[in-house]
């Protein structure tokens, strides 16, 4: 198969945002955009090729064309960028590449994109200057960049849902918050093929701070056992640390005094801050078990 053509499929669709299985849906199999894109001993027919161009909508030339791709090779480097920088809480090197791009013709004319770049700054905004009115009112137009209907989310505009509620609590909006993560849940569930589990581990996770806020320590429970076994199944270090820190502060919570299962969740926390190398988060957590120890020497 012509390489130009798997690496301008994987191309277009991470530029539009794009799962394999929303762009396969009813056309073909996630599987075949997988080869496509790898470039497996395999070419797509014609028929195939003209199906994936109007979902993605341009011409069959484009892909046998060299003139587009520059263009979203870079558009797709941004957002990347944006994405690492804003995980690693670097937002003011990411408010600076907002406000620079904010000006692309690139960014501004495609909606997917606009929306993209309105969440990033939302985010900036309240971690930056504590805009936080400001950040839910950028949240709310960038969901209007939307081609789906309210009954259907896509993932994207999931996470920007659970940016919201994030922001909520922080607010200290709890029951706004709590309401829209059980929304956020009921549709991620919703989501076939969904290859990148960040957004649903993330959703665990806040969920569950949030149901800790509330007092609802068994829901708390249950959402970060549900996020532990979602990085379990895809050998994901992320949150891990924080999912079991969690929920050794939910059996706290419950059983207000020292147990050997609170200290193992503890500890299981502290391995995951390891082996992804937080030491600040596992200071933190060791700080926290010295003192369980010295509570149960006291008992003793």
């Amino acid at each position: 198969m012509d390489y130009k053509i798997g690496q301008k499929l994987k191309e277009l669709r991470k530029y539009f945002q794009l799962t394999q299985g929303e762009l396969a849906k009813g056309i073909c199999t996630q599987a075949m955009i997988s080869k496509i894109e790898k470039n497996d001993d395999i070419y797509p027919s014609a028929q195939l090729l003209f199906q994936l161009s109007e979902r993605l909508g341009v011409s069959i030339e484009y892909f046998f064309s060299e003139e587009d791709l520059p263009n979203i090779s870079y558009v797709n480097e941004v957002c990347d960028q944006l994405t690492e920088l804003i995980r690693s809480k670097q937002y003011q090197e990411a408010y600076k590449m907002i406000k620079l791009e904010k000006k692309n013709p690139s960014f501004i004319n495609k909606p997917h994109l606009r929306r993209f770049i309105i969440w990033r700054e939302a985010i900036c905004l309240n971690y930056l200057f504590d805009k936080k009115q400001e950040a839910l009112v950028l949240l709310d137009e960038a969901l209007t960049y939307s081609n789906t209907s309210v009954k259907n989310y896509s993932l994207q505009e999931l996470d920007i849902l659970t940016s919201k509620a994030i922001i909520l609590g922080e607010m200290k909006e709890w029951t706004k918050a709590d309401d829209l993560f059980t929304q956020i849940i009921n549709n991620i569930r919703k989501i076939p093929l969904q290859k990148d589990k960040t957004t649903l581990i993330n959703v665990y996770y806040n969920a569950s701070r949030t149901a800790i806020k509330l007092q609802a320590y068994k829901k708390a429970l249950h959402l970060c056992e549900e996020g532990i076994k979602v990085c379990k199944k895809e050998k994901t270090l992320f949150l891990l640390g924080y999912l079991y820190y969690q929920k050794a502060e939910c059996y706290l919570a419950m059983d207000a005094s020292y147990s050997e299962k609170i200290v193992r969740y503890y500890n299981k926390a502290l391995l995951a801050f390891e082996q992804s190398d937080d030491h600040h988060n596992y200071k933190l957590v060791a700080q926290k078990v010295n003192s369980l120890e010295e509570l149960k020497n006291h008992i003793d």
